[in-house]
């Protein structure tokens, strides 16, 4: 990552506060933001459209932009032109600018836009492991397996913080494959909980959850919670809109590492009590014991009920194929209920998403045959699953990503077109047709190198960072989305 020379922001008159904010590019010249005409730099209050103090200079010209106010929630804004159209933008995550306190250096990511540029950093090497964003907009990379093997998990969580433009191996958890990972707690009181999976070193079920608190001193980074109750593999775990997390189903319930024919109905609640991470066991329990299946939740008020779809477990007849019958969780009543009609198209290993209109988008997967399913459905809770289109052919189908963009739209990235296919590059914005209530997939740049078994996770910035899922090391890629509701 190149890094322009720095610009130079005066705060209010009468005061020798400077903001200097540190400029960074794409390592890869096709996400390069230049050549340029002009740039456009801002100053706003985070969530504002309008600015509080903005200059367009040209090539060659100084920037001298004074009069920024005091305040907690400031945010540079970075725009570039050519040819009048603005093909490339940036801009820093919130801070603060405070009379008696340091200035600050926020670094601002100036790429052009829908691209995906590659990063100044290499992380380990990793496939199926899980992003998460941090209370703070940073990124934290957990879990999966070193690439080539299904036995050796990776034990270091890695951490990028976009504002101030590091990456770092944070912590070390225990080694164990096919954990789940939630955000326990609200604001800044959130901690990252790593639950379920095989322990690498019995071959069992994991029998304890970590938390980890990255703001913590290093020795205290990391808590484990003995706890037998969900060593299972293939679980969900949800964050509820009052911060606990509810983890649902899995395989092994016995304390090894099973299969559909021993999918768990199983339902657990992690809390903080007095500020303590507890697992406390649900008097509730799925309907249909279910692993490797979604579970998602349908809005941001309280009580918002989680959609239970898919997954594998045992039918009538005892044969293990993936479950038509989806279920509703109400949290406010630990109670679940089916829905009618069933899937239509039953699945496992697939991915949901919470669309921008409330539905729920079911997205590739394996059928009952073990044949990549590439018919998409949508469910609504008036509606059912209704058909919602296909996914284009060059679409992953396993091991993909979907992240949503700050205009609600959806990110998808990379993948395998079936379970022993090559990663692919592909990357499509997905958004509903609102005349034909189908999805869309608009392509979109694709992936400096293909991937499958990656992560990715939105930064406080608004850009979309990606990494693992390859076999040898390459740097980090970050997507930059158009300006559009990141304000």
């Amino acid at each position: 990552m190149k890094r322009l020379a720095c610009v130079a922001l005066a705060a209010c008159a009468g005061n020798s506060a400077v903001i200097t904010p540190v400029i960074d590019e794409p390592a890869n010249d096709s996400a390069s933001a230049f050549p340029l005409d002009s740039v456009t730099i801002s100053v706003a209050h985070q969530g504002a459209a309008v600015d509080l103090v903005s200059q367009t200079i040209t090539k060659g010209q100084p920037i001298d932009l004074g009069g920024v106010p005091f305040a907690d929630d400031l945010v540079i804004h970075m725009t570039g032109q050519l040819s009048s159209s603005a093909v490339a933008y940036g801009r820093t995550c919130a801070f603060a600018l405070d009379q008696n306190a340091t200035p600050p250096s926020p670094h601002l990511y100036f790429a052009h836009t829908v691209k995906f540029g590659q990063q100044s950093f290499t992380p380990l090497l990793r496939t199926g492991g899980v992003a998460v964003t941090y209370h703070d907009g940073s990124a934290l990379f957990i879990g999966g397996v070193s690439p080539g093997s299904s036995t050796t998990p990776v034990t270091d969580v890695e951490r990028y913080d976009p504002s101030a433009g590091e990456y770092r191996v944070l912590t070390t958890i225990s080694q164990r494959i096919g954990a789940a990972v939630a955000l326990l707690g609200l604001g800044t009181e959130i901690h990252v909980t790593v639950i379920g999976g095989i322990d690498a070193s019995t071959g069992t079920g994991a029998t304890f959850v970590e938390t980890i608190e990255a703001d913590n001193p290093a020795d205290r980074r990391v808590e484990r919670i003995d706890d037998s109750s969900m060593a299972r593999l293939g679980l969900t775990a949800t964050t509820l809109v009052d911060g606990d997390i509810i983890v649902m189903g899995g395989s092994g319930t016995a304390g090894s590492a099973g299969s559909g024919s021993d999918a768990s109905t199983s339902v657990d609640e992690i809390t903080l009590a007095n500020g303590t991470p507890t697992v406390l066991p649900s008097h509730a329990a799925l309907l249909h014991g279910r692993w490797n299946h979604t579970a998602t939740r349908l809005g941001d008020d309280l009580g918002s009920e989680i959609l239970v779809a898919g997954g594998e477990g045992s039918g009538s007849n005892g044969i293990v194929a993936p479950i038509a019958e989806a279920e509703l969780y109400k949290p406010l009543t630990d109670k679940f209920s089916t829905v009618h009609p069933t899937m239509l198209y039953p699945r496992t290993l697939h991915r949901a998403v919470r669309m921008p209109d409330g539905s729920v988008l079911i997205i590739g997967g394996l059928d009952a045959m073990g044949k990549p399913v590439t018919n998409l459905e949508s469910f609504t809770i008036d509606g059912g699953f209704v058909d919602a289109g296909t996914l284009p052919p060059n679409a992953g189908v396993l091991d993909f990503t979907t992240t949503t963009l700050p205009d609600g739209r959806i990110l998808m990235a990379g993948g395998r077109m079936s379970p022993a296919g090559a990663p692919t590059a592909t990357a499509f914005i997905l958004q509903v047709n609102t005349n034909t209530g189908l999805i869309d997939f608009l392509a979109t740049d694709h992936l400096a190198v293909p991937r499958a078994g990656h992560a990715a996770t939105p930064l406080c910035d608004g850009t979309i960072l990606i990494a693992g899922g390859t076999t040898d090391p390459q740097p980090a890629e970050r997507y930059n989305p158009i300006a559009t509701s990141r304000r």
